[in-house]
């Protein structure tokens, strides 16, 4: 069964629609569109490549029990993933290299249709004593494993499913006024409501704490404002004493700026892979696995190049690279990034670009399946030839180690049969994503599961 205090709530802004496809002015290449910098410099050319040389210089703090070790580890030296070379690597991505099953499960939210439902790109308004704040494309949360399924939100509760989509049982519902919609996917509260909710939430969720073993617990404690403590992770023990302390080596933030930085609400990337805590720092280009109270190893380092965004970085974003989307299995790594800050006035006059690219653990080459775009995730079709399988977009799946599961609505199922990807599928999955479609009740979710 999952953990269910592991869930915590998120809010996706949905930006106004661009047109697909690949549209660069023409006769603009790559080079010409990341306006290329010549490296002529010794000190330009040694930012291109990490350099490990100085990471076990951190001095500890007293009463701290262990120095931190972030050295290589020279049997397994970490993978560069270079997008400051421009000279791209394209190739297709093709789920059928990495999956060959295909299952679906279909469930059904306890309420009533009128009284609530499952969220997709839902309008959420809040209203507060200054007038009304508007969130677009609020969804709700799926979670699956190999024997459960827990979905919801913050509005109509989570609930558990068994493995075939039999509901369970409501695991929380959070007991405040609210009105719902149905007919234009709207939910309006009061802010006072929602604060209170959303604190409840955030209180019952895991937080910033994570198991390294049977006897030694990590916390995240990174934040762009402290100009104290300058650490991004602490490991204690299950009597709460620190172990270690490691320093955090992002640029540090300017209280006097006049603007928030470029990391202002920018996410961490914190996971288990094969059961080992994995971290990568907001902004940070490298990315640790944490395998001791006192030992975390640089598994895999993005270089930026020119590209890279420093902290400060609070007015000019052009020519600068913002990651997004980061997601390791045991087969690949999908990783999107896109040029320029994604600000809705940018997606409308096509001036953020957007990557998709992946890292194929068996040859270990790094592709891109699609530069240079302006199709954000939201509305980034992705093929499927399993047999039998739908297309789905990065932002309707969550994707496992082993396994990926797309969930799609009524709705949505809808939007991608008028989506101009859609005349370019075969007869068999447009055949398939319109029963679908028909088979499907306006209060269910289709997952399909790849493994």
């Amino acid at each position: 069964m999952i953990n269910t205090k592991n869930f915590q709530l998120s809010i996706i802004m949905v930006f106004l629609l661009v047109a697909c496809g690949n549209n660069r002015r023409p006769g603009l290449s790559d080079k010409e569109l990341f306006a290329e910098r010549q490296i002529d410099t010794p000190q330009q050319a040694s930012e291109q490549m990490p350099d490990f040389s100085e990471m076990e210089t951190y001095i500890v703090h007293q009463g701290i029990k262990y120095n931190e070790s972030r050295a290589i580890d020279p049997a397994n030296p970490p993978v560069v993933l270079d997008i400051a070379n421009r000279n791209l690597s394209i190739r297709k991505f093709s789920l059928s290299d990495y999956y060959s099953n295909v299952r679906y499960v279909k469930i059904k939210h306890p309420l009533l249709i009128t009284e609530g439902s499952f969220l997709f790109d839902a309008t959420c308004k809040v209203r507060t004593e200054g007038g009304m704040l508007t969130y677009r494309g609020f969804n709700s949360q799926f979670t699956f494993s190999d024997d459960s399924i827990v979905a919801g939100d913050i509005f109509f509760g989570y609930h558990s499913y068994d493995s075939e989509g039999n509901f369970l049982h409501t695991i929380k519902a959070y007991d405040f006024q609210k009105v719902y919609n149905v007919s234009i996917n709207e939910i309006s509260c009061n802010d006072s409501d929602y604060r209170k909710a959303m604190e409840d939430n955030v209180r019952n969720s895991s937080s910033n704490r994570f198991r390294v073993n049977n006897e030694t617990m990590a916390s995240y404690v990174y934040n762009w404002r402290d100009t104290v403590s300058n650490d991004f992770l602490f490991t204690f023990n299950l009597r709460g004493d620190t172990l270690c302390r490691f320093v955090n080596y992002n640029p540090r933030y300017d209280p006097n700026k006049k603007r928030p930085p470029v990391s202002w609400g920018h996410p961490s990337r914190i996971y288990f892979y094969e059961q080992t805590l994995t971290v990568n720092q907001a902004i940070n280009d490298t990315v640790y696995r944490v395998t001791g109270p006192n030992r975390i190893v640089p598994t895999y380092v993005i270089n930026y190049g020119p590209y890279k965004l420093n902290i400060d970085l609070a007015d000019d974003f052009s020519n600068k690279i913002f990651p997004d989307k980061w997601v390791e299995t045991d087969k690949y790594i999908l990783f999107t990034y896109n040029l320029d800050r994604d600000f809705p006035i940018n997606r409308t006059n096509g001036i953020v670009k957007f990557f998709y690219s992946y890292y194929d653990k068996n040859s270990r080459q790094f592709y891109h399946f699609c530069e240079g775009t302006t199709i954000p995730d939201q509305q980034f079709l992705i093929e499927n030839s399993i047999p039998d399988a739908l297309p789905f977009m990065l932002s309707y799946a969550n994707i496992y180690e082993k396994s990926l599961a797309a969930f799609y609505s009524k709705n949505r199922l809808k939007e991608i049969i008028k989506d101009k990807g859609f005349a370019s599928l075969s007869s068999e999955q447009q055949h398939k994503l319109r029963m679908m479609q028909n088979e499907l009740d306006d209060s269910e979710v289709l997952i399909m599961i790849l493994e």
